[in-house]
């Protein structure tokens, strides 16, 4: 992974410190993000043309990182349903771990909650690639390859349903507090072998 300057990681860091406070992330001003970096605000503009340039691209490193560290035993997994089941334990032990990062793959991912122009940044950097999609396309790809997902089912198709349970299973968590009638090893269960049943030869 490319090396990032130390005043842009600076700049994300106050990104994700303002919203693990629980700042509106569409609310957020540069001079917030600034301080909590400890540099000028005209700096910012050194690296960045604007403030949702600069969130959008703090949402998307923390997203990255996140995902780059867990990338090489994610994929150790042997069989396309070993790493299925990974990634949803995965993402448990991080919403468990580090609640913020849901909430950020979360606004990667669907763009809920987003002003338009954020929701737009975010759009045009995504184009450039983007750690979940990437890696759940190189798992599809594989596991086709491998004969374990069904041979009518496009691996473009599986990488979506993939990436639906997956996101369904992290809304589940940041809301699982107001549903107490649903166990979180049931939901678990529930959304990855309703996708291995979907998918798998």
């Amino acid at each position: 992974m490319k090396e990032t300057r130390p005043k842009v990681l600076a700049l994300y860091r106050g990104v994700l410190e303002l919203l693990d406070e629980g700042a509106d992330v569409n609310t957020i001003k540069v001079s917030d993000i600034t301080a909590k970096a400890g540099i000028g605000k005209g700096t910012a503009y050194d690296y960045f043309k604007s403030r949702e340039e600069i969130i959008a691209c703090a949402l998307l490193y923390d997203v990255d990182q996140k995902i780059e560290e867990e990338k090489e035993e994610l994929l150790r997994q042997e069989g396309f349903s070993r790493k299925v089941v990974y990634a949803f334990d995965w993402m448990e032990r991080r919403f468990r771990e580090q609640k913020i990062f849901l909430r950020v793959l979360r606004l990667t991912t669907e763009g809920s909650g987003l002003s338009s122009t954020i929701l737009e940044e975010l759009q045009r950097r995504k184009k450039e690639g983007c750690g979940p999609l990437k890696v759940l396309m190189e798992m599809c790809r594989e596991g086709k390859k491998r004969g374990e997902i069904r041979e009518d089912i496009p691996v473009s198709a599986a990488c979506i349903a993939s990436f639906a349970n997956m996101t369904a299973f992290i809304l589940y968590l940041e809301k699982s507090e107001q549903m107490p009638e649903v166990n979180t090893s049931w939901m678990k269960e529930f959304l990855c072998k309703g996708l291995l049943n979907q998918l798998t030869a």
